[in-house]
């Protein structure tokens, strides 16, 4: 069986990439191979979650001394590799590039941003995993060699996110025939397009006194985002009808199983984001009978099913990665909302069988299907990781005379 050190959140993080590498991490336990994280985040010191091994974060950001030296020492060893889930223009260290490494790639702009393209492509040695099938087809385009390239989604645990989620609209204080619309998203940068969505919500409820939002992030932007605070009051934003996750729990992490029930209160997630890499709460509102609203671009048309809508915008040029993203059209929102409100008072939501369409992202049937077929190619030699020990010495005697 394979020994595999992934490079990313750890699996108790309240993100995510956390809740990606808990369920990959429990799977491939129970299927035998040893399964370790190097923490990008969370994890001060090292320490043990459910039988995985978790090694602290290192002193350069984004792991990038712990990361490759975690990886390296399990490398000793005969057919053991690296699993990376993270933003892959961070891994600036050129130690990334000597390691068997299995690359689980966000790609959320248009084209793939060069950076991206330049670090898939470096070295050779690494076996690229397209998240969506967007993300799959653009880095073909970048040159990203086919024999090198697969597609395995996000998943989720369908024993929490199904059609038997029960609401809890008592505990957010929203009448029961009420509309609701659900924002959950991280609010850092400007990425998830705040100022876009609540413009539109605010023109929904301006005309439709039972329209309720509820805002599962944080309100002050205290990670180098936006205070959505005098957002909102600028807006003329009715406050008795938007309700708020408590902060402090949420940076601690709500349990999955009330974020499912949140997601079940609601009439409608509304995520119109500039960019994602995959987007995984589209899935889940939808695994649990909450239609979803979303941008034209990226990773997000993909996920989209019945009652769901996709709306257009205007790209936006990214100077940083040189790519696109896309700006959310505010009327476009407010449209969406209005036809979803219309669909939930007309009864024409069916919430079981939009739960249904989620099936193909249960965790289990993503991990049989994909991920387990993958590490036995690699430990039969089909798929070949890494460039050697010897060009691995070579490179090390090259960097010594410079």
């Amino acid at each position: 069986m394979a020994k595999i050190v992934a490079v990313s959140n750890t699996p108790m993080a309240p993100t995510g990439y956390g809740t990606q590498i808990a369920q990959l991490g429990l799977r491939a336990l129970a299927a035998g191979h040893d399964f370790s994280v190097a923490a990008n985040y969370g994890a001060p010191v090292n320490m043990e979650w459910n039988g995985i091994k978790i090694y602290a974060e290192g002193l350069l950001k984004y792991a990038n001394d712990s990361g490759p030296e975690n990886i390296a020492l399990a490398a000793r060893e005969p057919g053991a590799f690296g699993l990376t889930l993270f933003d892959v223009w961070t891994g600036v260290a050129d130690a990334w590039h000597e390691l068997p490494l299995v690359c689980w790639v966000p790609v959320d702009h248009s084209p793939v941003p060069r950076r991206v393209a330049e670090w898939c492509i470096k070295g050779g040695n690494k076996y690229i995993v397209a998240m969506s099938k967007n993300g799959e087809q653009l880095l073909l385009e970048a040159g990203v060699p086919r024999d090198r390239l697969t597609y395995i989604p996000h998943a989720i645990d369908r024993s929490i996110w199904n059609a038997d989620v029960k609401p809890v609209r008592d505990l957010l204080r929203v009448p029961e025939g009420a509309h609701l619309t659900i924002i959950t998203a991280m609010n850092k940068g400007k990425r998830k397009s705040f100022p876009e969505m609540l413009t539109a919500w605010v023109r929904l409820a301006q005309t439709h006194e039972d329209a309720y939002l509820y805002l599962h992030t944080d309100k002050w932007g205290h990670m180098d985002g936006i205070n959505l605070i005098p957002l909102l009051k600028a807006l003329g934003a009715p406050e008795d009808r938007i309700r708020w996750v408590n902060s402090v729990q949420m940076r601690a992490g709500v349990p999955a199983e009330m974020v499912a029930s949140l997601m079940r209160s609601a009439d409608v997630l509304l995520l119109a984001s500039r960019s994602e890499g995959f987007g995984l709460p589209v899935i889940e509102a939808q695994a649990v009978g909450t239609p979803v609203i979303v941008t034209d671009h990226t990773a997000q048309p993909e996920l989209v099913r019945d009652h769901g809508h996709i709306v257009k915008g205007q790209l936006h040029w990214e100077d940083f990665h040189e790519a696109f993203s896309k700006i959310p059209n505010v009327d476009a929102i407010y449209f969406a909302l209005l036809a979803n409100y219309a669909d939930t008072k007309r009864g024409k939501i069916n919430r079981t069988a939009l739960a249904a369409t989620m099936d193909e992202y249960d965790a289990d049937k993503v991990y049989a299907d994909k991920w387990e077929p993958l590490f036995q190619s690699i430990q039969s030699g089909k798929i070949r990781l890494g460039v050697g020990q010897t060009e691995i010495a070579n490179r090390a005697q090259r960097r010594a005379k410079k």
